[in-house]
């Protein structure tokens, strides 16, 4: 069975995830240690995006399906960064850091991270 998500639309989930974690810690008046968290999360979710093999790439280095794994190996330090950080003590970031994570399992699992031709 093949999964919904493309190489195409991976690609500009990432980048809305990183416009998203830039603008919206900001627009919800999350604290400055909750704006540097989230920011840092979609700058290098969106940098990852930018040298992966997909249509928007600015260069093309990583390969799709090493992307994928890197992603899940990043998992535990999504998890565990608001924790340490104590940025999951504020109620607007706690919620949004939630809502996202589970925007990320959902898109995660929703790839098709076997996808021939992902560039094209």
């Amino acid at each position: 069975m093949t999964k919904p998500i493309t190489p195409r639309v991976h690609g500009l989930i990432d980048y809305g995830f990183l416009l998203g974690n830039v603008a919206a810690p900001m627009m919800l008046g999350m604290s400055k240690t909750a704006r540097i968290l989230f920011a840092s999360f979609g700058v290098i979710q969106g940098g990852l995006n930018a040298f992966t093999v997909q249509p928007y790439a600015v260069r093309k280095m990583v390969p799709f399906a090493l992307h994928g794994l890197i992603e899940k190996g990043s998992s535990p330090v999504y998890a565990l960064a608001p924790l340490l950080t104590g940025v999951a003590k504020e109620p607007k970031a706690r919620a949004y850091w939630i809502a996202m994570g589970i925007a990320l399992v959902a898109v995660y699992n929703l790839t098709d991270w076997e996808a021939a031709n992902p560039a094209k």
